[in-house]
């Protein structure tokens, strides 16, 4: 096989890339002079330069001014120059900038556009710029505190159940934005916009913040920077129940038909709100205690509703008040001699005698055909020793005055009995 003589290939290799490169740099030399003295000058449109607008170094930094509305914008330029130089540029070999030199306060400007070379050896001319001009706003940026509250209008109670008063944490929230903006707000929530019915206590996150003036007129949001955090917004359920009320009469003798006393409360039955979601749906509540012997059938009472711990009215009634039905009663004066005074729990070893002959004017209230019929040696007067202890000596008592025979009178007013106790 014959043999490739490879030092003559080298030289073969090496003296025609020489020739190569001497006719490359043939052809730039010629395509130079032909810029030159053929095509001295060209113009060419540049579109999408990318204008940048600083307040670096400016009067507008110096007194705390931002530019607010100013967005990414590009501008179309047409430029005429040297062939060789401007022939390859393209929007990278501009630079597009806003004259801000005219900004000394707030404001909204007109300002122009600048556009020059990337290249400052260039020789560049501008011919013009489209567009030529921006209008921009200026004004202080600063922030404060607003406070914040939740908005949830399409959560709500399953039926047997109220929603309690929606609650926001955090409650406050700090605003960053032009002095102008910030003075427009009014009233800042967070808002939830979940539809849901609720039969337990909830909680639900959201970053959402909506802002109105003193119109109610929603704000533009984007006017405005927020904290980058979530807020938790509260549902606390409140269970439904009905509440019956009731009055409870004390120093009643033990014989005596309460029935007989018919009485009216003002709002009865109440609905109730309790946090106890397992709660029955139905209670009975003691309002207030009237001693029988006080009771006034012309008397309103008015008495305070007594709720439980995590209990609420749902309809706002915090109290109530009590009158008594006359229909049917009437009332007659006796005089009740000592004869009919009676002692209970006297202690032992001690003896009592009465120093008050009788009671006089003792007023009895009940049914009128029962009235009509008692007499005064019907009646008891009552006096109970059992707070006595070791006391002796004259003292006076309070005495209560019943019917053996008829459980349906009572006694109105106070009665006292003068007493000595020895041993």
């Amino acid at each position: 096989m014959e043999k490739v003589n490879k030092k003559g290939l080298a030289a073969k290799l090496g003296t025609d890339l020489g020739q190569r490169i001497l006719a490359i740099a043939l052809a730039i030399i010629i395509w130079l002079i032909l810029s030159i003295t053929q095509y001295p000058t060209i113009s060419k449109t540049i579109s999408n330069v990318p204008v940048d607008l600083t307040l670096t170094g400016t009067i507008a930094e110096e007194k705390g001014l931002s530019a607010l509305n100013f967005k990414d914008m590009n501008v179309d330029v047409i430029i005429e120059g040297m062939n060789y130089e401007i022939g390859s540029y393209s929007a990278n070999d501009l630079t597009a900038t806003v004259d801000v030199s005219s900004v000394t306060k707030k404001g909204t400007y007109k300002l122009d556009i600048d556009v020059k070379s990337a290249h400052s050896a260039d020789k560049v001319s501008i011919l013009s710029i489209s567009p030529e001009t921006v209008e921009v706003q200026f004004d202080a940026i600063n922030s404060k505190e607003f406070d914040l509250s939740p908005s949830a209008p399409n959560i709500s109670a399953e039926d047997g159940y109220m929603l309690g008063a929606v609650s926001c944490m955090p409650s406050k929230i700090n605003i960053t934005g032009a002095d102008n903006d910030l003075a427009k707000i009014a009233k800042a929530y967070a808002v939830v916009d979940t539809t849901q019915s609720l039969s337990v206590d909830k909680t639900m996150t959201t970053n959402k913040i909506v802002l109105y003036d003193k119109n109610n007129n929603v704000l533009d949001s984007s006017l405005y920077q927020f904290p980058d955090e979530e807020y938790t917004l509260s549902f606390p359920l409140f269970k439904k129940k009905v509440g019956n009320l009731k009055v409870e009469f004390t120093g009643v003798p033990a014989n005596f038909d309460l029935s007989t006393i018919k009485y009216n409360i003002s709002e009865n039955p109440i609905s109730i709100l309790t946090s106890d979601l397992d709660d029955q749906s139905e209670e009975y509540i003691t309002v207030g205690s009237i001693p029988l012997s006080e009771i006034d059938l012309d008397k309103i009472y008015t008495f305070d509703i007594p709720f439980s711990t995590g209990e609420t009215s749902a309809d706002g009634v915090s109290s109530v008040k009590v009158n008594f039905n006359s229909d049917g009663l009437t009332s007659k004066t006796f005089d009740i001699p000592k004869s009919q005074f009676d002692i209970m729990n006297l202690p032992e070893g001690k003896k009592v005698s009465f120093d008050t002959a009788q009671l006089t004017d003792v007023v009895i209230y009940g049914p009128e055909d029962v009235i009509k019929k008692l007499k005064a040696e019907d009646l008891i007067a009552q006096i109970d020793l059992s707070d006595l202890g070791k006391s002796a000596g004259s003292m006076i008592k309070t005495a209560t005055v019943y019917s053996a025979k008829y459980g349906n009178v009572w006694c109105a007013g106070t009665n006292e009995i003068q007493i000595t106790i020895s041993a």
